[in-house]
This record gives structure tokens, sequence and C-alpha cells, in this order.
């Protein structure tokens, strides 16, 4: 027995409930306009348990890098204590040096009333800073032990910063010694000049 034609099948069922038989190249109808349905915002997007936990996690990554300096992209991929040792060698590049500051002193115009002759010898110094010579027309010579760099040379007569009683000692003598500089009236007058005398002494 031959096998019936599924179409044929398909337009006899069709015939029974009535409907209209569409062939193949028959157009399809257009779509109709319908109102928008109320319920449509009731099932919104619900963010899962994976994804609430996976953006939870980036966020926590985010914070330390920021908190760890490792957001720069000059600091990626170096260890925190590189990047603190890089940080501290630029800080203390910033911080002023006694040769830089006497070079820029020592090209003001007023470097040349401290470079001539005074014109009164027998005139006592008013500045406590400048060092006391009885004969100005004697030059001595004080020869300093040279120091390498990067080496500290410590006295034996003075206390020492390294511990507790010595870093009090220290505090105290500077305190002392800052409060003199502010009263004294060469600092108020001209303070650049005080200034210059003390770099001139601590390197000579």
């Amino acid at each position: 027995m031959a096998a019936k034609k599924r179409n044929t099948l398909r337009n006899k069922a069709a015939a029974r409930l009535g409907g209209s038989v569409l062939s193949p190249d028959a157009s399809t109808e257009p779509a109709l306009d319908l109102p928008e349905d109320p319920k449509a915002f009731l099932h919104q997007y619900k963010e899962t348990k994976r994804e609430k936990q996976t953006n939870k996690q980036t966020d926590f990554l985010s914070k330390i890098r920021q908190g760890s300096g490792r957001s720069d992209p000059a600091f990626e991929g170096i260890s925190k204590s590189s990047v603190r040792r890089r940080k501290r060698k630029m800080r203390d590049n910033l911080k002023p040096r006694l040769d830089d500051l006497l070079v820029s002193l020592q090209k003001e115009d007023d470097l040349n009333e401290f470079t001539k002759e005074p014109e009164d010898a027998a005139a006592p110094s008013t500045n406590p800073f400048a060092p006391k010579t009885d004969a100005p027309h004697i030059k001595v010579t004080r020869i300093v032990e040279k120091i390498e760099p990067g080496s500290v040379k410590i006295k034996r007569n003075e206390p020492n910063i390294r511990n507790q009683k010595g870093a009090k000692m220290l505090a105290v003598k500077e305190r002392q010694r800052f409060n003199e500089v502010l009263t004294n009236q060469v600092f108020q007058q001209n303070s650049f000049s005080a200034l210059r005398d003390i770099i001139k002494m601590q390197k000579k």
C-alpha cells in the first residue's frame, strides 16, 4: 500500500476545522498592532548569585589596587617593596640640598658685600654665625678630615641620635638653637645672609 501524501492529510484536517488551506506560495498576513503588555516589566532581569559574587570580587580587587598605588601604569607588574623604594627615592630627590642652595645664593647681588674686605676691621661683628677672627689679615687654614659619601661620622662627645636618650637630648638642643636663631636680630634683618653663613660653616 502506497503512503499517502502529507499535503493531502494537512488539507483534509484544515477542511474539517473549517479553515482555509494556505498554499506555499500564498503571502503571509500583515502583523497586527497589539497594545503593549502591562505585565512586561514585572519580569525584569535579576542578577544571578554567580554574577553578584564576580562583581563583588572585582570591586574588592580594584580597591586594593588603588590603595597600594598599582593603579599607576608605571608601577604595573612591580612588587610593593620596589614601589615603596621608588617613591622614597623620588621624595628624597625633592628635598633641598645645601650645595644647590649655596650655589643659588651665590648668584644674588648682595653676595658682594660678604666677599669684599670690610672697611672697618676693628668693628665687632654682630652676626653670631660668622667666624670670629681677631686679626682680619691673618688667614688660618682648617684641616678637615674627608668623609666618604654615604658614611656618618659619630663624635664621641656628642649624644647619639640612634638611642632614645640621645635623641631626646638632641631634640632639646635643636629647639634651643632654633629659638636663639629666631630671636637673633641679624637673622630677622637679613635671613639669607645668616643662612649663607651657616652653610659655609658646615661645608668647612
